[in-house]
């Protein structure tokens, strides 16, 4: 199927409602947000047409702007500018908005089966690390022709972890329906990771990019369920699922170099609930680390069981004594050790699998006044190796975004421990 014409019609920019009072200027950054890339993550919100015309339409994206609007007026730092990876500027400049119009109604763009065909729903130029300009968030809602409409949106990392991305597009739905809103987002980060001047002790963490492909593949929870049972019940689901891609990735690669290379995989892991007290939901920046695991070295196949006890061990490491010493001035040194060994893995003689969780954020209770999303989706990433594990929409399997190089790409897929499992590829 040939890609479908995606037409942008106009671009603006979205301000707060209320400006921003002087004394909320400037957000100095965690110590955590500091140590995260500056790159635009993408996620798209699917929602079929409700029949109405093309007036309706015209007022359901109306009614978006206004009430993003109004979001943004609690959200404030993600309408300013990060400034030398210190602080925002919070100046209302604005959230930048596109609208598009789609050659097609949804159900037929649904039957494109790439991940790439998706990428036209999403801004141009801000998917990677990249950006056209200094926006946070940048929004493209695409019009199809029966009426349906994608939000496709990309959003910098610097402050905004799945987390705060998944309480940000709730809350605007909520704002949108006109409910009572809900709890206003906390930025105060920097209590308990405070910043610091990293100008000249940041090591180099340089993530791949190469000729990549991107794809979807879909695993119900009985299927789940039953590799736990085997492999080991006290497996969670991520931690099963992540141990099964991260094995087949490493068969395909011995298979390729005749040998073993050297290989590791980083998880991220949300502090919230980890920390003593615990944060809320509406904690916003990034409150997250990485577990890093480390394949066994053996001469014979490193089996399934030995990989998934690695991701479970570095997982529970995260324990609220371990995430203490992450924080206030002390932190630093088990940070920065941290960072170290994740600087050593974008080493090209380490095969480094990097998976992100989105699991149990509630992206599908984002209704906007017309119903809530049909889809969530990710799209075609920029840098090798990466997985992302979302929710489906019934609540009764994951859907994993997996980003390999295309020689890699084309043995994964026929892996017979990845086919077992598989309830779908792509977009069926």
């Amino acid at each position: 199927m040939s890609m479908v014409r995606v037409e942008i019609t106009s671009k603006e920019s979205i301000k707060p409602a209320i400006p921003t009072p002087q004394s909320h200027k400037t957000l100095k950054l965690s110590l955590l947000d500091q140590l995260t890339a500056p790159d635009y993550v993408p996620i798209i919100l699917f929602y079929s047409s409700d029949g109405n015309c093309e007036v309706k339409t015209k007022e359901k994206v109306d009614h978006l702007k206004n009430s993003l609007a109004e979001t943004l007026t609690q959200f404030y730092p993600l309408a300013g500018r990060v400034k030398e990876n210190k602080f925002v500027d919070c100046n209302d400049e604005g959230v930048e908005f596109l609208e598009a119009k789609v050659g097609c109604p949804l159900s037929k763009f649904l039957q494109q089966n790439e991940a790439e065909s998706l990428n036209p729903l999403l801004p141009m130029g801000y998917n990677g690390s990249q950006s056209p300009t200094e926006a946070q968030v940048v929004i493209q809602v695409s019009i199809f022709s029966c009426g349906g409409m994608a939000i496709g949106i990309c959003i910098l990392h610097k402050l905004v972890d799945g987390g705060t991305l998944s309480f940000l597009l709730n809350s605007w739905a909520v704002t949108a329906r006109g409910l009572s809103r809900l709890e206003p987002p906390i930025f105060d980060g920097p209590s308990h990771f405070p910043s610091r001047d990293l100008s000249s002790l940041l090591p180099t963490i340089d993530i791949p990019k190469a000729k990549c492909i991107t794809k979807r593949f879909v695993f119900g929870n009985k299927q789940l369920a039953s590799l736990k049972a085997k492999v080991n019940p006290k497996l969670t689901r991520v931690e099963v699922l992540s141990s099964l891609i991260w094995k087949c990735a490493l068969d395909v690669s011995k298979s390729q170099f005749r040998s073993q290379k050297p290989s590791a995989t980083t998880l991220t892991v949300n502090l919230r609930s980890r920390m003593t007290p615990t944060l809320p939901e509406n904690f916003g920046g990034n409150i997250l680390w990485l577990a890093i695991s480390h394949a066994p070295m053996l001469e014979g196949d490193v089996q399934l069981h030995e990989l998934a006890d690695r991701i479970k061990n570095s997982v529970r490491k995260f324990d609220a004594d371990y995430v203490r010493q992450m924080q206030g001035e002390k932190g630093f040194s088990a940070i920065w050790e941290s960072l170290k060994e994740i600087g050593s893995l974008c080493s090209k003689d380490i095969d480094t699998y990097r998976f992100v969780s989105w699991l149990n954020f509630p992206f599908y209770d984002c209704d906007f006044g017309w119903g809530r999303p049909i889809w969530v989706s990710s799209a075609r990433l920029v840098y090798k190796n990466v997985i992302i594990l979302m929710d489906n929409r019934l609540g009764d399997g994951i859907e994993v975004w997996v980003t390999l190089d295309e020689d890699r790409m084309s043995g994964f897929e026929r892996h017979p421990k990845l086919l077992a499992l598989l309830s779908s590829t792509s977009n069926d």
